[in-house]
This record gives structure tokens, C-alpha cells and sequence, in this order.
């Protein structure tokens, strides 16, 4: 036995004696496509399980519940922030002496060790590329 091995009970004495408890899996399909909710019986006595909502149903009760917050928090629609300008992707660019500076700590970083990959020789093409428009 290993230590704490004593507050482990046997599956056997759990108490599950009948297979009244198991579902025949033929039982949960359907024919339509449809979502359907399988249930059972609840024991005598027993407490009714709650199956959460999901799919369309999650999301509407997602969005009223989202409304209704809004309300007793006494807030208002907020408008949207407007999207900032797009940057021009040529300002972007490194162009003639920068240009050439990238390319010269490209070589740099080559020579100590670093390989050349298919990018690498790409972004030197398009660097020589950009320093020759100025």
C-alpha cells in the first residue's frame, strides 16, 4: 500500500449494484436535425436536473440578460469609438539610407552565424529595392 492508499474505497463497494442507471446510448439520437434535450425521470423524491442553455437559446438569454443590466443600471448606449485612419503602408517602409542600414545589420547578423533564410534574402531584395527609390 502507498501512503494515503487508506482513504481509497474499492469501486465495488461504491454501491452501484443495477445498470438501472445507464442510458442505452440508441436512446439519445434522433432522426431530425434538430436539438433535442434528452431527459429522465427524476427519482421519487429526487431534484430535477437543469440542462443550461446553449446554442441560439444561450445567446438570447445572453442578450437579454445584457439588456436588462443596462436598465437597472440606469446607463445609456455608449457610441462607438470611430475606427482611428489607416496608415499608408509606404510610411511604413524603411526607404534610402535606412533602408541601407537595415540591409547592412542583415549582413552583420549573417556574418555572425546567422543563416540566410528564404525571408531574409526577400527583405534584402525588397531593402535594396526601397534604397534605390531615393
Amino acid at each position: 500500500m502507498m501512503p494515503g492508499d487508506e482513504d481509497l474505497i474499492p469501486i465495488a463497494e461504491l454501491g452501484y449494484t443495477t445498470d438501472a442507471d445507464v442510458i442505452p446510448i440508441e436512446e439519445l439520437f434522433y432522426d431530425d436535425a434538430s436539438p433535442h434535450i434528452v431527459s429522465r425521470p427524476t427519482p421519487a423524491g429526487g431534484m430535477a436536473r437543469h440542462t443550461p442553455a446553449r446554442g441560439r437559446e444561450l445567446q438570447d438569454l445572453l442578450g437579454t440578460s445584457i439588456v436588462q443590466l443596462g436598465g437597472v443600471a440606469g446607463g445609456t448606449r455608449r457610441t462607438p469609438v470611430p475606427a482611428q485612419p489607416t496608415v499608408p503602408i509606404e510610411s511604413l517602409l524603411y526607404r534610402g539610407r535606412s533602408a541601407l542600414e537595415r540591409a547592412l545589420e542583415i549582413r552583420l547578423e549573417s556574418r555572425s552565424g546567422g543563416t540566410l533564410s528564404a525571408e531574409i534574402i526577400e527583405e534584402l531584395l525588397d531593402l535594396i529595392a526601397l534604397a534605390a527609390e531615393e
